[in-house]
């Protein structure tokens, strides 16, 4: 059995309790929030023990029965609470992004790596059918190389922050690292390493800083690629993703809309093929969650000792970094260069 500490009782420290609850062999033991009446809730639901903060939990009776800590918190925490938890000789995942900057990142990796634990990262567009799919293809190369590709990610303003955190660029870092980073980390993972970046975007204090930000990226093997994200939507405007990438045979497209804030991910939009010979594919992709996917890939790399090798704390690192460098970019109005 593969006990569970979960860190943060908010929206997706509920995700990650019911995808656990699907998950054999695995049970979530301890809940730690904050704020009593909702981390004693959610401990409630689970059969868990509560506890008010981290420390609480390392020094308690109960640390030595937990197999890894999952940190749900507001991303200013992950530092600290990763380090610790590390430190404590436990596995960790990690929501995105990993920290607000480069240098609790690099704390965290060598934490983790003097420790000798697992530690993974929620960047789960790296788990999500339709984007593991369509890299696939690319990967194949039934279609040929990729000419440009294209990520989209926009929504309402947030209000499911606690006291609207996420709201605070010192913070959360605002839309353009809490949100825009999930097209700017599946970039990376499909066409490698960046090395120019240039981003513009519309900034508002009250928003949490860049709350649209669109930025075009250039790869160390020549491929071109432009995310675009925010959450400066209003009204019923509902959660969208959207993926394209031009290839030298043919475009891969997937367009989504998802309610609010992704809680109708259940629903099944079909990624399409447009092959250049004018006929379509249309791929079977098998419609599960993708916060199921990435949590059973954490759990089984735990249970078999094997390699975290999707979604790495470097990997993480280098989303983050070009997620900075767009920041940088946009406030200063100029190209960033990479290496």
């Amino acid at each position: 059995m593969i006990n569970i500490a979960i860190i943060g009782a908010g929206y997706i420290g509920h995700v990650h309790a019911n995808v656990y609850k699907l998950i054999n062999n695995v049970r979530v033991v301890a809940i730690v929030d904050s704020v009593k009446e909702k981390g004693e809730k959610l401990a409630n639901q689970l059969d868990a023990n509560f506890f008010s903060n981290i420390d609480e939990l390392l020094n308690s009776k109960h640390i030595n029965n937990i197999d890894c800590i999952d940190i749900c918190t507001p991303t200013f925490l992950h530092s600290e609470m990763a380090v610790k938890s590390v430190n404590a000789g436990k596995n960790v995942f990690i929501e995105k992004p990993l920290s607000l900057n480069l240098e609790e990142a690099d704390k965290i990796i060598e934490a983790a790596k003097k420790n000798k634990v697992k530690a993974m990262v929620g960047h789960v567009l790296r788990f999500w059918p339709e984007y593991i799919k369509a890299k696939e293809i690319l990967d194949s190369g039934d279609i040929g190389k990729p000419i440009y590709a294209f990520c989209e990610r926009l929504t309402v303003t947030p209000n499911w922050h606690e006291d609207n955190w996420g709201l605070d660029e010192k913070y959360s870092g605002g839309a353009a690292l809490d949100l825009h980073i999930h097209d700017l980390d599946y970039l990376i993972w499909l066409l490698g390493k960046p090395v120019i970046v240039k981003a513009q975007g519309f900034y508002d204090s009250n928003l949490g800083g860049f709350a649209h930000i669109t930025t075009n990226v250039e790869f160390k093997n020549g491929y071109c690629g432009f995310a675009e994200g925010g959450w400066s939507f209003t009204g019923n405007f509902p959660f969208t993703m959207l993926l394209r990438i031009i290839c030298e045979k043919g475009t891969v497209e997937w367009i989504f809309r998802a309610g609010k804030n992704i809680e109708e991910r259940n629903q099944k939009n079909d990624l399409i093929v447009y092959r250049s010979d004018g006929s379509i594919y249309v791929p079977y992709i098998e419609n599960k969650d993708p916060f199921l996917n990435e949590c059973e890939y954490f759990i089984n790399c735990i249970e078999l000792d094997t390699p975290i090798e999707k979604s790495t704390l470097n990997d993480a690192k280098e989303s983050l970094k070009l997620s900075l460098a767009a920041i940088e970019s946009a406030k200063n109005k100029n190209t960033i260069y990479l290496e």
